[in-house]
């Protein structure tokens, strides 16, 4: 599977994020990598913000602007950072991938 793929798969579940992971893991390349830690931290954002009584809704209609924009980066063949957070979730998850 090629990079464009394995970064596509990641963004439509965590579960196809799990899968890219897996297939990271087995033959690395960077491209999988930057958009497998952008989307840990989207997708910790999401389980998270679920607890927020009352404002939630509005907080996941952002992260899925956000979640979006990342989306549109492994369709055109390019990485570039979720705006905001994108710079910490690429230094915070280093290690994934």
């Amino acid at each position: 599977m090629n990079p464009k793929m394995k970064s596509m798969l990641a963004h439509l579940t965590p579960v196809g994020w799990v899968i890219a992971w897996a297939l990271n893991s087995i033959k690395k390349d960077s491209m999988t990598s930057f958009y497998l830690r952008q989307l840990a931290g989207l997708y910790i954002f999401f389980f998270v913000t679920r607890f927020i009584p009352d404002y939630y809704i509005v907080v996941w209609g952002f992260l899925f602007v956000l979640w979006t924009y990342s989306f549109v980066g492994p369709v055109k063949g390019i990485e570039h950072l979720v705006p905001f957070i994108g710079a910490l979730f690429q230094k915070w998850f280093q290690k994934i991938a």
